[in-house]
């Protein structure tokens, strides 16, 4: 089967991933599993004591709450880090795997709360039984879950994944970038973007005005936010405006001239 994915956004854009099988997926459920059933070991442990300690009445109430928080963290646990983490669990950022819609974008609430109750579908008779059959006969490597949301999972390699569009190998898209103050130079490592990933903002950065302000959102951040977290940035990021300046210093002359001149009114160099 095929490990390359290719996926086209509405405005003609394609992002081409590499699948994530069933092996990879099996190692990160297996983590994440581990990962629950420690949550509700020490869970139990801690609401049996408060029952033991505390008596009865006040023991009871503090056990069933206890008992709440337990049952929350054993159904959010995925949605949380799938939301806060674009679309990582703990075992799947061990792996290097990651939860996209289709159409290339960040999943979203919605999203990773339908993936994530058809679970309860996916895991039967037993550990990913179902799913793991659907998964077998549907060539995305898609379970139940990842069916009803729309969503994929993809591994997160930076060689495996490039930007192209329509007639990107003909001729070099040009790119408009305004005069502008740099706001992320304090942490951008240029020497850490691959040409790759600088293929991926070209194209991103000149056909930017003919989307609309949603979808650049959502695909400068489909972009950005693996190279700012191998950057090791911070949080509340412009992905817009990070994809400009990663551009402006990685195709200057003199990248480290234009770091230390934040404040100046500059413009890229081709």
């Amino acid at each position: 089967m095929n490990e390359q994915l290719s996926v086209e956004t509405p405005e003609q854009i394609d992002i081409n991933y590499q699948k994530a099988g069933i092996g990879s997926r099996f190692y990160a459920a297996l983590l994440d599993t581990s990962l629950l059933v420690f949550i509700m070991l020490v869970g139990t442990y801690v609401r049996i004591r408060f029952v033991t300690e505390l008596g009865d009445i006040l023991g009871n109430w503090l056990g069933a709450v206890g008992g709440i928080v337990i049952f929350a963290l054993f159904w959010g646990y995925y949605m949380v880090f799938e939301i806060t983490t674009n679309g990582q669990s703990p075992g799947k950022l061990a792996l290097g795997l990651r939860v996209i819609k289709e159409g290339g974008y960040p999943i979203s609430f919605a999203d990773s709360a339908i993936r994530n109750l058809v679970r309860v579908v996916d895991f039967l008779p037993f550990f990913y039984g179902a799913g793991l059959f659907v998964m077998l006969i549907n060539k995305n490597w898609q379970r139940l879950g990842d069916l009803a949301a729309g969503t994929l999972v993809v591994k997160t390699s930076r060689k495996s994944r490039k930007l192209t569009g329509v007639n990107s190998e003909i001729s070099t898209p040009s790119v408009n970038i305004s005069p502008q103050e740099f706001l992320y130079t304090d942490w951008i490592k240029p020497e850490l973007v691959t040409e790759s990933e600088l293929s991926m903002i070209r194209e991103y950065l000149s056909r930017r005005p003919t989307l609309s302000a949603i979808r650049r959102m959502e695909l400068a951040r489909t972009i950005g936010y693996p190279i700012a977290e191998k950057m090791e940035s911070g949080s509340n990021i412009r992905y817009d405006k990070f994809l400009e300046e990663i551009y402006v210093l990685k195709t200057s002359e003199h990248p480290k001239t234009v770091q230390e001149n934040d404040g100046r009114q500059l413009e890229p160099t081709e």
